[in-house]
């Protein structure tokens, strides 16, 4: 029997990228999977297909995670089509550049309520069906910048470190419901976010550079670390933060 057999995640922002990979890797493992989108309803409407081919239950659903109002609603609709939420997966966010005196308010708040805040309800809500199933997990996906300044969006890097000590704090209080709660963080990938500034080829080159495994990774390395907390396998793991950089930190 599959691994997630049985069980049903939920993946943020998963129409593209690392969501998209990690909804289908999930679904290999034998999860059935709600992929969230915010905008992008033909991309997640793709990947909800490519998970049915497998024999999985599907399904996509809009919802904005920097509206709590979008959230409630999105569980609300998930839970009666589907019932409870084993697997959460956050992993909707966003990555504005600038330098730190040229962020303006609305930028400020949309960073912090779509990677933070976002992440934060969403857990809230997968907890409480968690905590009285008696199992769970809660993987976020965070970034090497959690521990790192990224030099080019202090926002952003500020979102990580909240995220970073929402997932300790969680974990502390929820671990011993049978619940695991961690952190994976990517460095260098290829998604959309990072497609425009890695089409330049000295700046492809410079960050190579910074990598001990000398390559920029694919959203597909990431997924494997996702499912594999989501798995039995980890249940011993909670309140981890989990980089998966090619040492990019060190």
């Amino acid at each position: 029997m599959s691994a997630l057999h049985g069980k049903t995640a939920l993946v943020t922002g998963a129409g593209r990228g690392i969501g998209r990979a990690i909804a289908l890797d999930l679904a290999r493992a034998g999860a059935d999977v709600i992929v969230n989108y915010s905008r992008s309803q033909e991309q997640a409407d793709e990947v909800a297909a490519q998970i049915e081919a497998m024999d999985r239950r599907a399904w996509s659903v809009q919802a904005d995670v920097s509206r709590k109002a979008d959230i409630d609603r999105m569980f609300d609709r998930v839970e009666a089509d589907f019932g409870s939420i084993a697997v959460l997966v956050n992993n909707a966010g966003i990555e504005p550049r600038a330098d730190v005196c040229d962020f303006d308010e609305a930028t400020y708040d949309a960073v912090m309520a779509t990677n933070l805040k976002g992440a934060f309800f969403c857990a809230q809500r997968a907890l409480r069906k968690m905590r009285d199933a008696g199992w769970g997990r809660v993987i976020n996906v965070s970034s090497l910048h959690e521990l790192t300044p990224t030099g080019f969006s202090a926002l952003y890097g500020m979102s990580k470190g909240g995220m970073a000590l929402m997932m300790r704090e969680m974990a502390k209080s929820y671990s011993r419901y049978g619940i695991t709660i961690n952190n994976v963080c990517p460095g260098a990938t290829r998604t959309d976010i990072n497609r425009k500034v890695l089409s330049d080829p000295a700046y492809e080159a410079k960050v190579i550079a910074k990598i001990p495994a000398g390559f920029i990774a694919e959203p597909e390395d990431i997924a494997p670390a996702v499912t594999f907390l989501a798995s039995d396998a980890a249940r011993y793991i909670t309140g981890a933060s989990i980089f998966i950089d090619g040492g990019l930190w060190l």
